[in-house]
């Protein structure tokens, strides 16, 4: 199933091919022959979204018209908002410059950081990439399915998290919806949550599907760990579906639907969808800056199908992309746009929702 939806795409750039521009004419491809493109990446080299941009971007510059010479370029400061701040006002809008963002662009941005001075929303999607969740706990607490989490009522159930409002958020606004009562360990990122879960210091954690498969799912295998649910994944029409990375596992919605006797609705569901959509689907994308010409914007929109269409024909290449991506389809076109926009800009009543579920929750503010 791994990124099933370069047909899409495909179609996607030849609508924009055949389509944009002056009525009767086509957009030409831009020639990169001989030209350098610079990759802003706005954190320290050797993170997830250095390797994310150090893996795709050359393979996206091989087929380019003219295959340019890729240039990394590591920003990193005040979380991710130097270099993005640095793309917003330097960056070129003929082609040879695009930026690399993860989570914390995504999240500076959407709550207003006042620092943040980058207009995301108006930038170019040319590739967007989902990871999916999966929430998992230890057996000891006597559960073995995600139907049975109303049988937690009055027991300790510990998560480790960092803050709460950054990427736990989606696991613990999701727990907290379905009336499961999590007492937060905070100050402790994934790569320290983990290691705490395995050693019984926490009960409940959670894990973007490719480290599930490595670090937790020995462990449901072996017994010690109970998976409940994904987050899911949204289709090609934006409706939630399971994770095709663990179709097995229902997705939040379904669990909550299923506990609660309806579906989750109203300005929760609007919070939701904004956290789901910013959390899951967009937590990786690569970007042109605004106001970047039409063909230069379908030229890349052309090399991105043709490289989603080499990894569906070239196992090898399609390995080392299920290792680093993941088993999620890819978007880009509409498609990509679709999941950035949506994850970047909340509607008033999904962001008072939030704010006022975080005030009360833990007395925090975005």
């Amino acid at each position: 199933m791994l990124f099933k939806t370069w047909k899409y795409a495909l179609l996607v750039t030849a609508g924009l091919v055949c389509c944009t521009g002056f009525a009767g004419s086509a957009v030409a491809e831009t020639d990169f022959a001989g030209q350098r493109i610079t990759v802003t990446v706005p954190y320290a080299a050797g993170g997830g979204a250095d390797l994310y941009a150090r893996f795709l971007t050359p393979l996206i510059a091989e087929r380019l018209p003219g295959q340019p010479t890729i240039v990394i370029k590591n920003v990193e400061g005040a979380g991710a908002i130097a270099g993005s701040n640095q793309f917003e006002q330097r960056a070129k809008k003929d082609g040879t410059d695009i930026i690399a963002a993860s989570a914390s662009v995504m999240l500076n941005f959407t709550f207003k950081d006042q620092r943040a001075q980058y207009n995301l929303d108006k930038w170019i999607p040319i590739i967007s990439s989902a990871q999916g969740t999966v929430v998992y706990m230890s057996s000891a607490l006597g559960i073995k399915t995600a139907d049975e989490l109303p049988q937690l009522e009055g027991k300790d159930v510990t998560l480790g998290a960092n803050n709460p409002t950054g990427g736990d958020m989606r696991v613990l606004m999701a727990m907290d919806l379905l009336g499961v009562k999590v007492r937060p360990v905070f100050g402790l990122n994934r790569g320290d949550a983990f290691p705490a879960f395995e050693r019984g210091e926490l009960n409940l954690d959670f894990a973007i599907n490719n480290a599930y498969q490595k670090l937790a799912k020995p462990l449901v295998d072996s017994g010690e760990v109970v998976p409940l649910f994904t987050l899911g994944f949204a289709d090609d029409n934006g409706k939630v579906v399971r994770d095709p990375a663990n179709p097995d596992l229902p997705h939040f919605l379904e669990v909550y639907e299923k506990l609660k006797g309806e579906p989750l609705s109203g300005p929760a569901r609007k919070a939701w969808d904004s956290v789901f959509n910013l959390n899951v689907m967009a937590t990786r994308a690569i970007l042109l800056p605004e106001g970047t010409p039409d063909e230069v914007v379908a030229t890349y929109e052309g090399a991105v199908s043709k490289l989603l269409a080499d990894f569906e024909a070239d196992p090898a290449l399609k390995k080392k992309a299920t290792d680093l991506l993941g088993e999620e389809p890819q978007a880009t076109g509409e498609a990509a746009t679709r999941n950035v926009r949506s994850a970047v800009v909340f509607d008033d009543e999904a962001l008072g929702w939030l704010r006022s579920w975080l005030k009360q929750r833990f007395d925090a503010s975005l």
